[in-house]
């Protein structure tokens, strides 16, 4: 299993199922790398926070054409199945925000190579890449001003590459707070307040821990 410890992944559609997968690997000629299905079969159409991706190659040097980013960029929304698609809830989620949809998009009236599928926004109309057909097939790029920027050379490798940020649980916040809380009653209430909103966003956004379904 892949692990999604450091993120909180922030559940936007959970309507895909194997058979879209499926339909989705004919339409494009190609298989999807397990990885990639099984975190798609887990949180749908997901961010992940932390989300900002070193812009550098999978020896950890910055691409060397450099053209107009350097740094990191933000990770956006994975790709996945729409409410138009599905007829399911969205939580908010686009329509354009489905793998069909970007594959149509990109691929087909854009013209991306054919080897490579959209999996995620980026910055601008700069978007993350699967490369799902020949040598280094399951390779994570970055399509930079229609340059292929390789960032990793799978799924996985991908996501180690995002810096690691630990959330607060809630003795840590007391600790951090320590110098401010005022009596007992004051702890109390900003002991509380922390598990409410905890508890509230993780119901919101249906986050998911490394250990749940």
């Amino acid at each position: 299993m892949i692990n999604v410890k450091p993120f909180r992944v922030i559940n936007y559609c959970d309507a895909i199922t194997a058979e879209y997968l499926e339909a989705f690997e004919q339409r494009i000629g190609a298989k999807l790398p397990v990885d990639y299905k099984s975190f798609l079969l887990r949180f749908g159409a997901a961010s992940l926070r932390p989300s900002n991706v070193p812009l550098t190659g999978p020896d950890g040097h910055p691409f060397s054409d450099k053209p107009y980013e350097t740094g990191d960029v933000d990770l956006g929304i994975f790709y996945a199945a729409s409410f138009r698609e599905t007829g399911k809830p969205s939580n908010g989620l686009r329509d354009r925000n489905s793998l069909n949809e970007q594959y149509s998009e990109y691929t087909l009236d854009y013209g991306l190579d054919p080897d490579y599928i959209p999996i995620a926004d980026g910055h601008a109309n700069n978007i993350f890449l699967m490369k799902v057909k020949g040598e280094g097939a399951g390779g994570i790029y970055y399509w930079l001003n229609k340059r292929y920027c390789l960032l990793a050379h799978s799924f996985e490798a991908f996501l180690d590459k995002i810096p690691y940020e630990k959330e607060l649980n809630v003795d840590e916040y007391l600790e951090s707070v320590k110098d401010v809380i005022r009596n007992e009653k004051d702890y109390e209430w900003r002991r509380n307040r922390f598990l409410e909103n905890y508890k509230e966003m993780r119901e919101q956004y249906q986050v998911k821990e490394q250990d749940e379904p």
